[in-house]
C-alpha cells in the first residue's frame, strides 16, 4: 500500500519508527538484565579465580620453602654419612697409623727429632725437624733416617718415596742446628678417594 501525504513538512505528525519504542519493550529489559547479569557472573567467577590462584601461590611458597628446607636436611644428612664413613675408616685404621708412627720413632737416630707432622693434599706426609750440627754427621743422620723409612715395608706400603725437600743450617748461640723438611705421597687409601 502506498500513503501519500501532501501536507507540508511542517504540519506533518512525526511517524513512530518501530525501532524506537524497543527502549520500553519487555525484551529490552530482559536484554539488559542478562547482558548485566553475564557481566556480574563473569566478573565474580573472575574475583573467585584471582582468590584462589594467591591461594595458591602461597601454598607454593610454603611448599618451595619446605622443599629448600628439605634439601638443606638431606645435605646435611649426607655430609654426616660421609663423616661417619670417614671417622670409621680412620677408626680402623688408627692402629695402622700408631704403627707406622712408632716405626717413625723406632727409625728416628740420636740427635734427631721432629718439629711438626703434617698431611699435605699435593705432598702427602710432611715431617720437618732438627738435628744437631756435628761436623757433617747430622746430614749423614737424616740420609739414614730416610733410607729406613725407605726400606721399611709397612711403613712405605703407606708413606711412598719418602725424599728430603730441603735442608738448612741455623746458628743458635753457639749450637749449630740443621732443619730439615721430609715429604713422602700417601698410598692411596678409601680415605683419600
Amino acid at each position: 500500500m502506498i500513503a501519500v501525504n501532501l501536507l507540508p513538512e511542517a504540519y506533518r505528525k512525526p511517524r513512530a519508527s518501530s525501532i524506537e519504542p524497543f527502549y520500553r519493550s519487555p525484551l529490552a529489559i530482559v536484554v539488559a538484565v542478562a547482558m548485566a547479569s553475564t557481566v556480574a557472573l563473569l566478573w565474580s567467577i573472575s574475583l573467585v579465580r584471582e582468590g584462589q590462584r594467591a591461594v595458591l601461590q602461597t601454598k607454593l611458597k610454603d611448599l618451595q620453602t619446605k622443599k629448600t628446607a628439605s634439601d638443606d636436611l638431606k645435605a646435611t644428612v649426607q655430609r654426616l654419612r660421609d663423616h661417619q664413613v670417614t671417622l670409621q675408616q680412620l677408626t680402623r685404621e688408627r692402629t695402622s697409623w700408631s704403627r707406622n708412627l712408632n716405626r717413625l720413632s723406632d727409625a728416628t737416630p740420636d740427635g734427631v727429632w721432629f718439629t711438626d707432622l703434617s698431611l699435605d693434599q699435593q705432598k702427602g706426609l710432611v715431617i720437618q725437624g732438627a738435628a744437631v750440627g756435628q761436623g757433617g754427621e747430622e746430614m749423614v743422620r737424616i740420609g739414614r733416617l730416610v733410607n729406613e723409612l725407605k726400606a721399611d715395608p709397612m711403613f712405605s706400603a703407606v708413606v711412598k718415596d719418602v725424599q728430603i725437600e730441603s735442608i738448612k743450617s741455623v746458628q743458635e748461640k753457639d749450637l749449630e742446628i740443621v732443619e730439615f723438611t721430609l715429604t713422602g705421597g700417601l698410598v692411596a687409601s678409601p680415605l683419600s678417594q
